[in-house]
């Protein structure tokens, strides 16, 4: 919004609304750099660590998360470089991120599996393997399974897609088992452990949500005129025609469709293309409707006449497993910040320097 970056998400050019976002940007992540600073002679670490450890699992998915957010924000400023440069116009789009960021991921996602089994500072083979295993082999039979019973086609980026978000789930699922043993009051259990099994089933339903959202989407501009329907991932969509209505500051072609499914009704769709008053600007307002497994969303176009509109229909299945996921990793992350072991090492750690205080008065 500010210009500074070219987006598609800047969809509105609103200098005093951008520098707001910037100065919250900064003040937010500038805080929490400044606290890494202040701290970094106390986060020091003496303990080492095998190269087959938990340890070794939360080093290398930090490398990959920051390699991976390098990335994306190389292929949005490398355009912005190259245009500064008078070196010409270019643009970074999907092929570039997914040939990028999808290897980086992958291997994330795998880590978090045996990062959840693994135990701290030494591990060995003979021991996580049996563990692993089943989750491995389920993983791999429900994630070919699913795009070869359950989607219109099959694709091997579904079926990969798929396997990583089930090893992460069956991983988890393991390790609550192990953590829940007989004889073990699952009330004992830190809030850091049930953070993370949070955040790990976030990480699986987000896959899950990019995954079939990318693979599997469809649209398709068409032209309809009232009585006809178009066919599109099993849904029917009956156009009925286009109204004209006032809103309070704009005066919009309302349309009137009504989605169906094998015949059963879904729900009436009515995407708008709104005319403001003052800038007299045409605004499209799509129809959306949500649904925990799909969502459809109707945008209407231009009037072709004798009665015919110019319609864009959208089927992206499972687009909001992709804030779902989101969801729960936030939910996570905030629930293992509350477990009471991170308050007694912080006031143990506040004991030696309150004594060395009190020696040196």
């Amino acid at each position: 919004r500010s210009g500074v970056l070219t987006s598609v998400h800047a969809f509105a050019s609103d200098p005093a609304r951008g520098v707001f976002i910037l100065m919250f940007l900064v003040t937010v992540v500038g805080a929490s750099l400044l606290l890494y600073a202040i701290r970094a002679n106390q986060i020091r670490s003496t303990v080492r660590f095998e190269t087959l450890s938990r340890e070794t699992g939360l080093l290398l998915n930090n490398v990959l998360l920051v390699v991976a957010s390098a990335a994306v924000l190389l292929g949005t400023l490398y355009p912005l470089a190259v245009d500064a440069l008078s070196l010409g116009k270019i643009s970074v789009g999907p092929p570039y991120f997914n040939a990028v960021f999808i290897p980086l991921t992958a291997p994330l996602a795998v880590l978090v599996g045996i990062g959840a089994l693994a135990r701290w500072k030494k591990d060995t083979a003979e021991r996580l393997w049996p563990k692993l295993r089943v989750a491995a082999i389920v993983s791999v039979v429900a994630g070919l399974a699913y795009p070869i019973l359950l989607t219109p086609q099959f694709l091997w980026q579904a079926a990969f897609g798929m396997i990583l978000a089930f090893w992460v789930t069956t991983s988890t699922l393991v390790a609550i088992r192990e953590r829940l043993a007989p004889h073990y009051n699952w009330r004992h259990v830190p809030r850091g452990f049930w953070g993370m099994v949070l955040g790990h089933i976030g990480i699986a339903i987000f896959i899950v949500g990019v995954t079939l959202t990318s693979l599997y989407s469809t649209e398709q501009d068409v032209r309809l005129t009232p009585g006809e329907t178009y066919e599109m991932g099993g849904y029917s969509f009956l156009f009925e025609g286009v109204e004209t209505t006032k809103g309070p500051n704009y005066t919009a072609f309302r349309g009137n469709l009504v989605a169906s499914k094998d015949g059963e009704f879904v729900a009436e769709m009515h995407p708008e293309k709104r005319i403001y008053l003052v800038q007299t600007m045409p605004m499209t307002e799509a129809a959306i409707d949500p649904g925990l497994t799909r969502d459809l969303f109707v945008a209407i176009g231009e009037d072709l006449g004798q009665g015919a509109w110019s319609l864009r229909i959208y089927h992206k299945p499972f687009v909001r497993w992709l804030w779902l996921g989101a969801l729960f990793m936030a939910f996570g992350g905030g629930l293992a910040a509350t477990d009471r072991r991170y308050r007694t090492l912080a006031r143990t750690a506040r004991r030696p320097q309150a004594g060395t205080s009190e020696a040196s008065a």
